[in-house]
């Protein structure tokens, strides 16, 4: 944390006049600093007592009464760690000095005990009560009571249930562990990335970010708040708002340099300090303990657990009818826009995060909702009347629902034009909506489980791609989207990525590629058995044979243009003779 006390300036200062100095011992200035260290303790200003206490401790460091106090400073700040060097560096010096120190030994014991050591701080209280004798002992005893508590709360009945109702997971968790304790030797590091199967000749090693699926993040975040709600009780939500505070952008402003790194860090070290006693809490008094004081009787709370189970399915099973109703009335009022968006929000954010257990039917409703979706899309391929069709030549492109001003184009970039160079924020693709709706689905892509659902996401991809003028993106993901339909037999959906290259090709004016495509559909189409999307096609393909047409024609008249110059250039009198 940044330090409250100001740093000392820089360079030889001026010198100090006579009557600003006070020629004070060092044992007086040492008191003086001990009494103000002991003064902002007891007013829980730790920080300045800290720096009281150290300056105290440089000019007599041998003085074990200052390194206790500043024991005790450190464990409110829950530097547990630090706190038990200081007392035992106290009880090194009293030894030197053949003196038992009660106080010194109990601090000891509880940093011990503060660090979830406690066989250890068990095995120091015994030693203590043989040591001293009378008044002494009954803190010693006292405190051997707690911890012989403790250690019954985590070593009792309750730990043996625990470790029935969870054997499988403890034996991963203790192999993950013995593989980690295996990988960290006295190995140079191209070895052990050698025994790992990894590159070995990499200066700056890659950090792999973790990927976890929405629904563990779920869990976690569950889990977390269940365990802060167990041991803090009404103050959970204080623990969750100190934890989001720590990346708020509203708090640390880029543009305030000065408080920005001092709150920063304030936030981050007493975010720690919290975890540090919420560890405390959970050693002494575990969740499982907890959990089975709750409720002793196994039956009841196996009850319990079942009725709150069939709770949640049966107001998941409201949810989702209450939902496939909604998804039923926007395809039949025909806003898709609307639709696509709302099917996005219902799978994307709530349907991934319920089991099979909460949701049985979880397949089966999201066929429905999925195939409904592309029932909508493939409702929005219809011809609209227009009589002057053949001769609009960009009717190809109308009839896709494509734009046709000069914005569709590929935007060519000067070298020396201001337009050229943006700001930074602009050109950052990641920044922007597309990117953050691509990377959204692709991050969906990896732990999706059923092929109508990976159906769906490469259709989204490659519309998105699409909108954004990436037509080669466009074209490679809808290819991966049509394999992918064979793992589903979905005809719907692989005409629907088939309609993306169509709309790709004809947006660049590929001719060819575009009447390809439209060959595949009409395939498509004769096993959809869909007159409507059969007159669509046939259309498009029409209007492509027009365009066809127009380029051939184009073509041959510049050829002619092109050999008339070239034979009147071949006629011409020449004045060289």
């Amino acid at each position: 944390m940044t330090s409250i006390v100001p740093a000392p300036p820089a360079g030889v200062g001026a010198a100090v006049p006579v009557w600003l100095k006070i020629d004070w011992s060092p044992e007086i200035e040492h008191g003086i600093y001990k009494d103000w260290g002991s003064y902002y303790s007891h007013r829980r200003r730790e920080n300045m007592a800290m720096y009281y206490y150290n300056k105290a401790l440089s000019m007599m460091p041998e003085d074990f009464v200052t390194l206790y106090h500043r024991s005790q400073t450190k464990r409110k700040n829950a530097q547990t760690e630090g706190a038990l060097k200081d007392c035992g560096e106290a009880k090194r010096i009293l030894k030197r000095l053949n003196i038992k120190n009660a106080p010194i030994n109990l601090e000891i014991c509880a940093a011990l005990y503060e660090l979830n050591q406690f066989e250890n701080a068990k095995a120091e209280l015994h030693d203590n009560t043989r040591i001293f004798k009378g008044n002494k002992i009954k803190a010693f005893e006292n405190r051997l009571v707690v911890v012989d508590e403790n250690i019954k709360n985590c070593c009792g009945e309750e730990l043996t249930q625990f470790i029935s109702a969870n054997e499988k997971l403890l034996i991963q968790v203790k192999e993950m562990e013995l593989k980690a304790q295996s990988q960290v030797q006295n190995k140079p590091l191209w070895k052990v990335l050698k025994e790992q199967n990894k590159c070995d000749v990499l200066s700056v090693l890659e950090i792999e970010d973790e990927l976890l699926s929405p629904l563990e993040i779920a869990r976690r975040n569950r889990a977390f708040n269940v365990f802060n709600q167990i041991y803090m009780d009404k103050s959970w939500i204080d623990v969750v708002f100190l934890k989001k505070l720590l990346r708020n952008p509203t708090l640390l402003l880029e543009q305030c340099q000065n408080s920005k790194y001092f709150l920063g860090a304030l936030n981050k070290k007493k975010y720690e300090e919290i975890k540090i006693f919420l560890k405390m809490l959970h050693a002494r008094a575990p969740m499982y303990y907890i959990q089975y004081n709750k409720f002793t009787n196994k039956k009841l709370m196996d009850k319990f657990r079942e009725d709150c189970m069939f709770r949640k399915q049966y107001q998941t099973g409201r949810t989702m009818r209450s939902v496939l109703r909604s998804i039923r009335h926007l395809r039949a009022v025909g806003n898709v826009t609307r639709l696509a968006k709302y099917v996005e929000e219902v799978m994307g954010d709530y349907v991934v995060l319920k089991t099979s257990r909460i949701m049985p039917w979880k397949f089966e409703f999201m066929n429905e909702v999925y195939n409904t979706l592309a029932l909508a899309f493939a409702e929005q391929c219809v011809v609209p009347p227009d009589k002057n069709r053949q001769e609009d030549k960009d009717a190809l492109l109308k009839l896709l629902c494509l734009p046709t001003d000069k914005s569709w184009d590929v935007q060519h970039f000067v070298f020396g034009d201001r337009s050229t160079h943006q700001a930074s924020d602009v050109t950052d693709m990641s920044m922007s909506k597309s990117r953050q709706w691509i990377t959204r689905l692709e991050k969906r892509m990896l732990f999706a489980k059923y092929s109508i659902e990976k159906c769906y996401l490469l259709h989204q991809i490659g519309n998105t791609h699409l909108k954004s003028n990436r037509f080669d993106e466009c074209c490679f993901i809808a290819r991966k989207g049509i394999t992918e339909t064979k793992n589903c037999n979905s005809l719907i959906w692989k005409f629907l990525c088939t309609l993306l290259i169509i709309k790709s090709n004809a947006a660049l004016h590929k001719v060819e590629r575009t009447k390809e495509s439209l060959i595949k559909a009409q395939k498509i189409i004769e096993e959809l058995a869909s007159p409507k999307l059969a007159h669509f096609v046939d259309v498009c393909m029409a209007c492509n044979e027009e365009e066809c047409n127009l380029k051939k024609q184009r073509g041959s008249f510049s050829r002619r243009q092109s050999t008339a110059s070239t034979h009147s250039l071949d006629t011409e009198p020449s004045f060289d003779k």
